[in-house]
């Protein structure tokens, strides 16, 4: 008994007929089907909770191990990669399996996991984060990948809404964990704490997937154009994150780099026989509008979670612990949403559910905008455009996805899947670089002609004291100011996700089938006990 992921066969197509052209889904055994959920999810909770857990820990490790400068690298090699290695992630699942690439990736971020823990200086710890970094690259694009595999397109909405409500619960407990480990047990405990549940993610999934893979002659893969892409993905991004890389070399030049190893990358696919990001998957409307989607919404949930901390701290005054609960409502709202959209996602269609949860988006990003406006009312508009955004991001992320899962087939779902997710980490990291940009150039032009105030004291409560009455004034105006342009940015990038939206195609969401292929090159079977 198990879970069947065979690709075509008569059994399947009667299936699939019945459910509108889901033609790679198949019956599972319910019991089975049940622990290989749970254990994806259980993957899927530990690299959701390595983003945040990490923060809280940062100024004790910095007192143990020093580094104080190359500090920023601890969360930006970790991102990077991520970011790099998802693509390569997708094809690798296409080509090998979803079984043995998700294995892979959960070993090696356990290995990272385990050395970062251990680290015994600053530089040792940087280069075990970016070998958990790689192995979380393959997590993310691989579970969600299984997910389309698993289960059919009706059903498969609705669990997406249980992996995005274990995505935030998972992202809200990081700091609290983290800072709970540090204080009572070590800060080596926010690294260790992962690893038992990646322990019992893997063997659920090597005791419950069995994949038979039948690999056809085909061309080597592209690894070139992985090479391309995973350089030119890293110097851009290290042109916007806060790194000794950005301060010796600078920004003008990491762009001019990456420009040039993107445009290797697309002459390599050109020209690959079977190259690791397909170009002609851009070339499709409904799917280059679910990537371009989803990079807007990740340069906007980035945004949210920098830029709203930085205004309740900055310039209303809040704690910390203030700053942390003001985006809290967003993700008990996104859960709420991603429930409710599963529901009629396949009734109302892609289009119309992410239209209505683009329009959702936009107006509570209004809200923000319009608190930075009028201070005195921020609270309760921040309060309410977090909940109206997660309102929105719930239908919004649920249709890009499943719209690209569903225009592809099975031998291409793994590498779709894993674009969506890199578009939308890599849309993440360049939003808050272009934000934090814009931030700089505001401040600088608000306190034209001030030196010597210490802008940081005015962001924490506990440095008040260092600043007179006046000078704390002072800042505070001009970060609110300089924070409104900000949130009227993010505020167009909401906008902006509508045009997305609406290139989604019309009409019930199972109306729409796989793009037909002459011929799967791979074929998985059962997924079984």
């Amino acid at each position: 008994m198990g879970v069947s992921m065979t690709a075509r066969d008569a059994n399947a197509a009667d299936h699939v007929a019945s459910l509108g052209a889901e033609e790679e889904n198949h019956q599972v055994k319910p019991a089975n089907r049940r622990i290989v959920t749970v254990a994806l999810m259980l993957a899927m909770s530990v690299t959701a909770l390595e983003q945040t857990v990490v923060s809280p820990a940062m100024p004790t490790i910095i007192g143990q191990l020093k580094g104080v400068d190359i500090y920023p690298l601890v969360f930006s090699a970790y991102l990077l990669a991520a970011t790099v290695t998802t693509p390569l992630y997708g094809k690798l699942a296409d080509r090998l399996g979803r079984k043995r690439v998700l294995l892979f990736g959960l070993a090696l971020f356990g290995v990272g996991s385990m050395m970062s823990g251990l680290s015994r200086s600053m530089p040792g710890l940087i280069g075990m984060r970016v070998v958990q970094g790689m192995g979380a690259g393959a997590v993310m694009p691989i579970v969600l990948t299984l997910i389309g595999d698993l289960y059919t397109l009706q059903d498969r909405a609705k669990v997406q809404g249980w992996f995005s409500a274990v995505w935030g619960v998972s992202s809200l407990a990081g700091p609290t964990i983290g800072g709970l480990l540090t204080d009572y047990l070590s800060w080596r405990w926010v690294f260790f704490v992962s690893v038992p549940a990646g322990l019992a993610a893997m063997w659920m999934v090597g005791r419950h997937v069995h994949e038979h893979t039948e690999i056809k002659a085909r061309a080597q893969i592209d690894a070139l154009g992985a090479l391309w892409l995973a350089a030119g993905s890293t110097t851009l991004l290290m042109a916007v994150l806060d790194n000794p890389v950005h301060a010796r070399l600078g920004a003008p030049a990491l762009l001019v780099l990456s420009a040039v190893f993107i445009s290797l990358f697309l002459w390599q696919e050109r020209r690959a026989a079977d190259p690791v990001l397909p170009l002609d998957l851009l070339m499709r409307p409904m799917i280059a509008a679910s990537f371009a989607g989803s990079f807007l919404i990740g340069g906007l949930l980035f945004g949210i979670d920098t830029y709203v901390p930085l205004y309740v701290q900055g310039v209303r005054g809040g704690t910390a612990s203030q700053a942390g609960w003001a985006i809290t409502p967003l993700f008990l709202s996104w859960s709420i949403s991603v429930a409710v959209a599963a529901k009629v996602v396949v009734r109302l269609g892609f289009q119309a559910t992410a239209l209505i949860g683009s329009v959702l988006i936009a107006s509570g990003s209004a809200a923000l905008a319009w608190g930075t406006f009028r201070p005195e009312w921020s609270g309760p508009l921040f309060a309410i455009g977090m909940v109206v955004i997660g309102l929105g991001m719930g239908p919004t992320s649920l249709s890009y996805i499943l719209c690209v899962q569903h225009a592809v087939p099975w031998s291409r779902r793994g590498v779709a899947t894993g674009a969506v997710t890199f578009f939308r980490t890599i849309g993440g990291a360049l939003g808050v670089g272009m934000l934090g940009a814009l931030l700089s150039l505001e401040l600088a032009r608000h306190l034209t002609g001030l030196r010597g105030i210490d802008v940081a004291a005015a962001l924490r409560p506990e440095t008040h004291a260092r600043l007179t009455p006046e000078a704390l004034e002072l800042i505070r105006h001009a970060l609110g100011l300089s924070l409104r342009a900000v949130f009227v940015t993010m505020l167009a990038l909401a906008v902006l996700g509508l045009g997305c939206a609406a290139r989604l195609p019309q009409g019930r969401a199972d109306s729409h089938g796989p793009a037909q292929e002459p011929e799967d090159d791979l074929v998985a079977a059962g997924v079984e006990h």
